[in-house]
């Protein structure tokens, strides 16, 4: 007990490297990794404990839940009274998760083990959820690792932060979240000692006919090439107003 208080207090990482040594991770023989007690899986909802739910993933566990909330469960009206808030709010957070994307994650998924890129759209999620009003959210590269088909689904929940009266900055490599954006500001020309320097700043419309580099591989007028620098984007996103 002793080790294990020092490890999660100390502040060096060397005290702590060291006290791992004398550490192993095993499973508990009793819950067999599950972290609940026997009571609490005990309990069941359709025939599944909590342990089984979260080990679907967010868009099963999305079905799930609306089954339950369209088949009513067989509850007495009084048990569905107290069950339909509750049940609603599970398939809106669900919603917000698989609106940035996320669909394919599972609820027991270990945080160290979320790309960067992943953290970002849960952490984005959770303030649309907030409904907070008057941020300023900063966010790199939140497409990262995520399908083209679902780029659409994360445009739309940065819109929906924007139309809530927050500013959005976002920066970015993918043509189609710079199209969306309100506001364009092209760091360039090159990357490292080749930028740094504000080459277009304006509506993606007018990138387009900017002859900057960006600007013409956006209006189709240059060619990919895979040994030049990328670029970087600021995309800045306002409900009224522009930088």
């Amino acid at each position: 007990p002793s080790l294990e208080r020092r490890y999660h207090e100390t502040d060096s990482e060397y005290t702590r490297q060291e006290i791992a040594e004398y550490m192993i991770e095993r499973i508990c023989e009793v819950c067999q990794g599950k972290r609940l007690k026997l009571e609490a899986l005990a309990v069941t909802v359709r025939g599944k404990s909590i342990d089984q739910i979260v080990e679907m993933s967010i868009s099963q566990n999305q079905q799930f839940f609306q089954k339950i909330q369209n088949s009513k469960f067989r509850l007495q009206n009084s048990d569905f009274k107290i069950a339909h808030p509750i049940v609603k709010e599970i398939i809106n957070r669900l919603q917000f998760l698989i609106d940035v994307g996320l669909n394919y994650l599972t609820l027991d998924r270990k945080a160290a083990t979320l790309a960067g890129g992943e953290e970002q759209r849960i952490r984005l999620a959770t303030q649309i959820g907030s409904k907070l009003t008057g941020v300023l959210y900063i966010l790199d590269e939140p497409s990262v690792g995520l399908h083209s088909r679902d780029q659409g689904r994360l445009i739309e929940t940065l819109k929906k932060l924007r139309d809530l009266g927050n500013t959005i900055v976002v920066v970015e490599h993918d043509p189609q979240t710079i199209r969306a954006a309100d506001w364009v500001c092209d760091i360039g020309p090159g990357a490292g000692k080749r930028g740094g320097k504000i080459t277009f700043e304006g509506t993606p419309k007018k990138l387009l006919k900017s002859k900057t580099l960006t600007g013409d591989y956006m209006a189709g007028q240059a060619e990919y090439n895979p040994n030049q620098h990328h670029l970087r984007f600021l995309i800045f996103e306002r409900d009224q107003e522009y930088f």
